[in-house]
């Protein structure tokens, strides 16, 4: 129990990295200060008085941790939720159908689950109102598996003739409501709680098929229905009423957005499994794989629950299980029912075998001894290793987190950016990506609203901020939205994990619109070039060829590792490859383990021909197995090299770890066609198309997806003889990319196969042309 104590403090004690969090803090913060609490949107410039219905006392919670102790005392507040949750599962280890001498078994397997369960836990344990979440959906279970399950079986013989502990009495239901009265005020994953409470209604329903157990099921009935109506009722005290449902609906995914007009949630995109990911489980040193070990435990819990005739908690195990395949978001959870479920049903099931060894005299033999002392030190193991990665952040930097051991704020956040747009009061309206709103609405806030941030699914708002991100910053949309929506300051994410929410720095850069006005390695703002701004623009314009990237003062050696990475990003889309490549190796002088300087370094060796790139490549995949981008990076490099063959693993790989892999089976089409399989190919555009279909309102799909496709079936169909179909298909890739030289260039030489050399000329001519133009 202690092990699994420290084990949670230490996944807990972190760097804060929650894009949300800085929404919730200005939510808080905007209570407190006007002692009111909105309905409407009263962040964001873009949608002011659109409805916004969500529970700010968590906000106003983080906003009072915050004035008073900083991003210290919010790192602390999460470590010591995180230690709260788990020491509260491992209070589901008591069942009062256990003898005495087997509640210790049952605490060791209650603690062998909760290490298991720690890393999912920490991923929801964060700086947002979903913490209170996941602490009162495991009260709730703790509670009501409790009192189901212990007057389920208070009827049995007492085992070994010892007395056992008393559990499960109605009175302990009544703190449900009061933590109800909590919970919808704080976070809408309170529909969490009624669906538990639904779930208990079905365990006690599913008891009346056993004639045996009906009357104590329905005597459990009648002490209990005080309790839950108590705690439906309660629901309805929140500041919003009624209306409070439909946010908790939508934000459980049980009540759909308006599919491809808008941002899908990515919590609640379904769970990858596949031959890779599956893989996953092995890697005992990533946390990642304890999902695939709890899957596990699951699976056989609700195999022993149907062979002993508990339906209920089988179902409640196979709906939590499902969810959390369904929806990412739920992974936590399902950590917490297999905790309280699995450390019962598992020791009673062990507790009856050995009783029944006991009846023939069977005793565990030195074998049996050793093996459990062998899994013991095998477990310690495990927790060491793990927490030593996170003290010495290797788990972060090799999973490619944001995060890193210790307290305080995470290094992604523009603090340096937001001062400067402060303290010279830029004039204007800010335009930042999707990512940076939630901080914009923090740090800049009230003063300045953001474009967009975290609680907006508005379809109009989310497609004017796909236009002006995919426009160069020179074109007629940039000047036009401008005006309309009075943007004057643009400000934009560098380091990695930008999101890809930031148009090419050197055509920024190059801007004429624009005018950088501030850089460092994760951050540029930019002002627009108008008279009225020369003022801002003659003191502070940045020359891009030259500006040099200073540290922060006091960086620890990992985030001066990452500082030099972030610095060699900008340096190489400035084409200053030279010191790219120099800040580059210092980082990974000081973090060989991580993977993404290794990736970068290899992509530079490629654009500059140099030796060394597949080493690197090898070199990221080799530190990180489960990163799609690892494996997708090599096989496209074998793929430009001509390496057709070793090509097509890495890019499987690939496929198979990545939800909507559009790009990797496009790119799988054309290496088929490279081996001369063009039925194979056509499959692989057949798939990727399907995925287009589906992805529909989670990636925006641009026409350049459409064109490969038509592109690729022209080839095959070429390849096979069919040359009507090559040509229609081809024709198609044009209508797609008609700006396009390389798609005309096709269309020629298919005319010239086909025997129709007049139209193949002036295919070629319009590829001439749109070449010319290009060079110009």
């Amino acid at each position: 129990m202690g092990l699994a104590l420290v084990y949670a403090f230490l996944s807990g004690f972190h760097t804060l990295y929650d894009l949300d969090m800085g929404w919730h803090l200005a939510t808080g913060r905007y209570v407190v200060q006007h002692h009111t609490i909105p309905s409407t949107d009263v962040l964001s410039y873009t949608s002011p008085g659109a409805e916004w219905i969500y529970p700010p006392f968590a906000g106003v919670l983080f906003y009072g941790i915050y004035s008073a102790f900083g991003y210290v005392g919010l790192t602390w507040f999460c470590a010591l939720a995180l230690t709260a949750l788990v020491a509260w599962l491992l209070r589901a280890s008591f069942s009062r159908t256990l003898s005495r001498t087997f509640l210790g078994t049952a605490t060791i397997a209650a603690a062998v689950l909760a290490i298991f369960a720690v890393p999912l836990l920490a991923n929801r344990m964060g700086p947002r109102p979903d913490l209170f979440t996941q602490f009162f959906f495991a009260i709730f279970l703790v509670e009501l598996w409790r009192f189901h399950h212990a007057g389920a079986f208070a009827s049995e013989p007492e085992h070994d003739g010892e007395t056992s502990v008393p559990l499960g009495t109605p009175k302990r239901l009544w703190i449900l409501p009061l933590i109800m009265l909590f919970w919808v005020n704080l976070h809408p994953g309170f529909i969490a709680g009624l669906g538990l409470l639904f779930a208990y209604l079905s365990m006690e329903a599913l008891e009346f098929v056993f004639p045996s157990r009906r009357a104590t099921a329905l005597l459990r009935l009648r002490q209990a229905w005080p309790a839950l109506a108590a705690t439906v009722a309660v629901t309805l005290l929140n500041p919003f009423g009624y209306k409070i449902y439909k946010a908790a609906l939508t934000l459980a995914g049980l009540q759909p957005t308006q599919a491809g007009k808008g941002p899908d949630i990515w919590e609640l995109q379904p769970m990858l499994i596949t031959p890779a990911s599956l893989t996953q489980a092995m890697n005992w040193r990533s946390p990642g794989c304890s999902y695939w070990w709890l899957a596990a435990i699951a699976v056989v819990v609700i195999g022993i629950a149907l062979r002993r005739r508990q339906l209920g908690a089988a179902l409640l195990m196979a709906v939590a299980l499902y969810g959390s395949i369904q929806h990412m978001r739920y992974q936590g959870m399902l950590a917490i029912f297999v905790v309280v479920l699995g450390s019962t049903i598992l020791t009673e099931e062990f507790q009856r075998r050995r009783q029944g060894d006991a009846k023939i005299s069977v005793k565990p033999s030195g074998v049996v001894r050793w093996l459990a002392i062998i899994a013991a030190c095998a477990l310690c193991l495990l927790v060491g290793v793990r927490m030593a990665d996170l003290i010495s952040s290797r788990a972060d930097v090799v999973e490619g987190s944001a995060m890193l051991f210790g307290s305080g704020e995470s290094w992604w956040f523009p603090e340096r950016a937001a001062a400067f747009i402060q303290r010279e009061r830029l004039p204007g309206n800010i335009f930042q990506d999707y990512n940076l709103g939630g901080f914009t609405a923090w740090r800049l806030g009230p003063a300045y609203g953001d474009f967009i941030d975290g609680r907006n699914v508005d379809p109009a708002i989310w497609e004017e901020r796909w236009g002006f991100i995919s426009s160069p910053p020179d074109s007629p949309l940039w000047e036009k939205e401008s005006d309309r929506r009075g943007i004057n300051i643009l400000f934009f994410s560098l380091g990695r994990f930008s999101g890809g929410g930031t148009p090419d720095l050197m055509s920024l850069c190059r801007s004429h619109l624009w005018r950088p006005v501030y850089l460092d390695e994760i951050s540029i703002v930019l002002l627009r070039n108008r008279p009225e701004n020369r003022p801002w623009i003659d003191r502070f314009e940045v020359n891009c060829g030259t500006h040099e990237f200073v540290p922060p003062a006091n960086l620890s050696r990992r985030e001066l590792s990452i500082f030099y990475y972030n610095s060699g990003l900008p340096l190489s889309s400035l084409n200053r490859i030279d010191e790219a490549m120099e800040a580059l190796t210092r980082g990974e002088a000081i973090s060989p383990d991580d993977p993404l300087i290794h990736r970068t370094l290899a992509s530079i060796y490629e654009q500059q021909k140099r030796g060394g790139a597949e080493q690197e490549y090898r070199t990221a995949l080799s530190l990180n197995k489960d990163s799609a981008e690892n494996w997708s990076s090599l096989g496209r490099f074998y793929f430009f090299h001509s390496r057709f063959t070793e090509a097509r693993p890495p890019i499987v790989t690939a496929a198979q770890l990545t939800l909507y892999p559009i790009d990797e089976d496009i790119l799988l089409g054309y290496i088929d066609l490279m081996l001369h399989r063009p039925e194979s190919a056509l499959l692989d555009f057949s798939k990727s198309e399907e995925l287009i279909r589906r992805s529909q309102g989670r990636m925006k799909v641009t026409p350049q997806f459409f064109a490969q496709i038509a592109a690729g079936r022209a080839q095959a169909y070429l390849a096979t003889g069919q040359l009507p179909l090559a040509i229609e298909w081809q024709q198609e890739a044009v209508r797609r990319m008609p700006e396009d030289a390389s798609a005309w260039q096709g269309l020629a030489r298919i005319y010239e196969e086909a025997g129709r050399p007049e139209l193949a000329e002036q295919a070629r001519q319009q590829a001439q042309a749109l070449s010319q133009r290009r060079r110009e």
